[in-house]
Order: C-alpha cells, then structure tokens, then sequence
C-alpha cells in the first residue's frame, strides 16, 4: 500500500479555521514552554495570547503534563454516559472551587456548547425563552450560542429562529467617543429592554453577560453595572448567567467575577482554563437550577472526559495551592500603568484599560480617532520582536493581552520593553 505522504493529493486548511487571518503572517510552531511558543525554526516567542486566553499556567506546566500521562496510561474516554473515578473527583473540586455552597456541575466540551447548555437551563427552570444578551458580546459561533453573539457578519451562514433573543447597551467605559454607554445608561436601557420583552409577552428566562466582554475590544462592566444586572434579573424573575470562559481561573485577579461577594450569578459557565490547553468546559449553578433540565437533553460524547478531567482537577490543585490570580492582579497593574505612561508620552495608544492580566489598548491617530491600519501595524511590528498578541474589537483598533499568569519578572519586562520599542518605532 502507497504511503499516504507519496500521494499526490494537495490539502489546505480551511480559511474559516485556519491561522493567517488574525496574525499578517502565518507562523508555525512545533513545541512551547511556559510563556514562550518556539515555532520550527527554533525561534521563540512571548505568548501574549495565552492560548487564546485557556494557558493560565503557561505552557507544558510540569503537573499537568503528568497528570495527562497518567490518566493516558488509565483510561482516556469512557462517553458521557459511564461514569469515572476522575470525573466524580473534578465535581467535588469544582463545588469547592466555585461560589456556591451547592453546586451541579453541567459537563460539556466547548464554551460554546456550555452557552447552550446554560441557556436550556434557564428555559427549563423558568419555564420561559427569551433571553436578554448585549451588544458587542461574544459567546461563541455554534447556532444556539451565535443568537447570543453580537456581531453580524458572524451570523450570516447560520440559520437563527427569528425571535429568542433582544440585546441592550453594554457600557463602554474608556471612551470619550461613547458618552451614550455609561453604567447609569446601560442600566436604565436594560430596565427598559425587560419591560420590552414583557410587552411582546415574552417575559425573558435570563440575562447573558461577559464581565469583560473580550472579543470586542477588552470592555469591562463594572463592578457597579453587573450589582445593577443581577438586581434587574432578580425583579424580572429570571436567572442571571455570567460567561466567564475567559474572565474565570484567576484571569482577571480573582478566581471568577462571580465569586465576589454581590455580584454572584445564579449561573456561571466556564471553560478556556479548566483544561490549559485540554478542551473542557462546564455551566455551575445550584443543583435546583441545575437539574430543572431533564436527563439526556444536554449530553456530548466527550463531556466529562477522562482525560481532560484529570488535567481540570490538576489545573484546580495548582489554582488552590499558588492562587495564581493574586499574581495576575499584581502584574497586570504595572502592566497597566506602564501603558498609561506611554500613553502621555505619545500619541500612538490610548486608553489602557483592565483588570489582572486582560488588558487592552486602543491604538489612535494624530487627532486620537480609532486607527484599524495602526492596530495591524503594531500588531506585526510587535510579532517581528518575538512578542505575539492579537489586535480587533468593535473598533478594529483594540491591542488585546491576554498573556499566562505565571510570566517572570524577567518575561514581564521583556513584554513591557517590546511594546515601548514598537511604540517609538511607529
């Protein structure tokens, strides 16, 4: 039989899926380490991605590493129907690790798909089907969570149900060219968004909300804003759900938004970091709101894995024992007001904004309007140094960092000192 490497078959990735379209060149890369991605070359480079924001604690950590060899010599996949010891181990740790003193555990695969999950359960328990989302959100590309997802151009091969979702203003704290989105604002919308749907007499089953709403821009609510979200729903008589796929596991220094006291969510879906690098995600919530969906509406063949298990319930030790968001916090602030300094200093970037290591920027022009061509030219500037992140939002001019919480003092001045050179070179 012909190797298949001698055939002369010609395969690409798809466009939809493949690399070149966030980054001006497409790198390939062969191992990573911590922080760094060393591509096949052998040159390195500073993460500043962070996996897309799922690496929390870096690259290859020694335990997790382990912990999947372990389990791959024990038992890889079961389905979701069968039980197993490492399974029933990560719901133990994830109620403890969670803000509920009961906790259910909803086992799915992709953030996505816990969005869809979490949605079902709102509709269950409340027995409704609209759901109120805001504008500039971003929960994911599947169908069910796409309603939920802001952008357009996103939704234009999909085939949505005509009603099921209404979006309110977001604020947009940063910005003197966004006077209209504060937190009063937003609020006062959203009050009127729900007396909106109660006039189309369809009362909504849950208010789905980012913390930081990442994709658009790295947009935080507020502490203030997600108090006022949470007492809207509760006098609407719906659930509250906080998407922190990328907000949770010490990102944002905390261990999730939805662990302070007064801004508890009654739902609270997660994923990115539970696996650092492995695909697992979840929705927690009280057993009563949990289970309000029937056995076998919400199963996935590779929810609740195995071997992704065991890498979450590591990923949790680790969490407990280093409390990695204290660190995140601490640098993302000299982070933050490094940038601010560069900000008066020069013209290029504006608006540092953030909390622990989600940070962005905007990048601006001489008469400090939103500059897209600038966003692509820092981005690729910076990518030439060995420093990789990604650049968009609502505007097309957002630097996003997202970078693993464990860099070095070493690692943090190497970030720091590459963005001052692209700075003073545009």
């Amino acid at each position: 039989m012909q190797n298949f490497l001698e055939l002369e078959n010609v395969a690409i990735e798809a466009d939809s899926t493949g690399t070149s379209h966030m980054l001006s060149e497409t790198l390939v890369f062969s191992r990573a380490s911590g922080c760094w991605l060393f591509d096949t070359s052998g040159k390195r480079f500073f993460d500043g991605t962070g996996g897309s924001g799922a690496i929390n604690l870096g690259h290859q950590h020694p335990r997790v590493v382990d912990a999947a060899m372990a389990q791959l010599q024990k038992l890889i996949h079961t389905g979701c129907k069968l039980q197993s010891d490492i399974r029933a181990e990560l719901v133990t740790k994830l109620g403890a690790f969670s803000p509920y003193k009961q906790c259910a555990v909803l086992f799915t695969v992709t953030g996505a798909e816990a969005i869809e999950a979490a949605l079902k359960v709102a509709r269950a328990y409340t027995e409704r089907k609209l759901v109120i989302a805001f504008e500039r959100s971003y929960h994911g590309k599947t169908t069910g969570a796409l309603m939920a997802t802001w952008r357009e151009q996103l939704k234009a091969y999909s085939v949505l149900p005509q009603h099921g979702i209404l979006h309110s203003p977001y604020p947009i704290l940063h910005s003197s060219h966004n006077q209209n989105y504060s937190t009063n604002f937003c609020l006062q919308a959203l009050q009127k968004t729900i007396e909106q749907a109660l006039d189309m007499g369809h009362p909504p089953a849950a208010i789905l909300i980012e913390p930081i709403q990442v994709t658009e821009g790295v947009l935080p609510a507020s502490r203030e804003f997600l108090e006022g979200v949470i007492a809207i729903a509760k006098s609407a008589g719906c659930l509250t759900i906080f998407d922190e796929i990328y907000t949770g596991f010490g990102r944002c220094g905390t261990p999730f938004y939805g662990s302070q006291d007064g801004i508890t969510p009654d739902l609270l879906v997660i994923g990115k970091a539970l696996g650092n690098g492995l695909p697992i995600s979840a929705t927690l919530g009280n057993p009563t709101l949990i289970n309000a969906l029937p056995s076998g509406i919400q199963t996935s063949t590779f929810s609740g894995q195995p071997l992704a298990c065991a890498v979450g319930s590591v990923v949790l030790d680790i969490m407990v024992e280093t409390t990695p968001w204290q660190q995140a916090r601490r640098t993302g602030s000299l982070i933050v007001e490094f940038l601010k300094e560069l900000a008066t200093n020069r013209c290029l970037i504006s608006a540092p904004r953030g909390e622990g290591l989600m940070i962005g920027f905007d990048c601006v022009d001489s008469q400090g309007l939103p500059s897209p061509e600038l966003a692509k030219a820092f981005t690729k500037k910076a990518m030439a140094k060995g420093l990789i992140f990604y650049c968009g939002g609502f505007e097309d001019c957002t630097i996003k960092l997202t970078p693993p919480l464990t860099m070095n003092e070493e690692e943090l001045e190497f970030l720091m000192s590459t963005l001052a050179h692209v700075v003073a070179e545009l």
